[in-house]
């Protein structure tokens, strides 16, 4: 698996893993369960983790960077 986004919150970790998914990308939040339990534990770390398979890591880090262009841009 290969990390391809970090986030604050387990939210915002959930909205990419689904739009990955909408797009047929299996996506893994390894971090889920202790970011449900402990959020706070995250506030000190480098962020909750977004995982795909190495063959899909190109096109999820496309497909999330698209997001972020779109969330400034209205």
């Amino acid at each position: 698996m290969k990390t391809v986004a970090r986030f604050a919150t387990l939210e915002q970790a959930q909205a990419a893993k689904m739009n990955l998914g909408a797009a047929g990308i299996e996506a893994f939040i390894p971090d889920e369960m202790s970011a449900g339990i402990v959020p706070m534990f995250f506030v000190n770390k480098p962020g909750i983790r977004l995982q795909v398979v190495k063959e899909d890591e190109k096109r999820a880090r496309s497909i999330l960077e698209e997001g972020l262009e779109s969330d400034f841009t209205g």
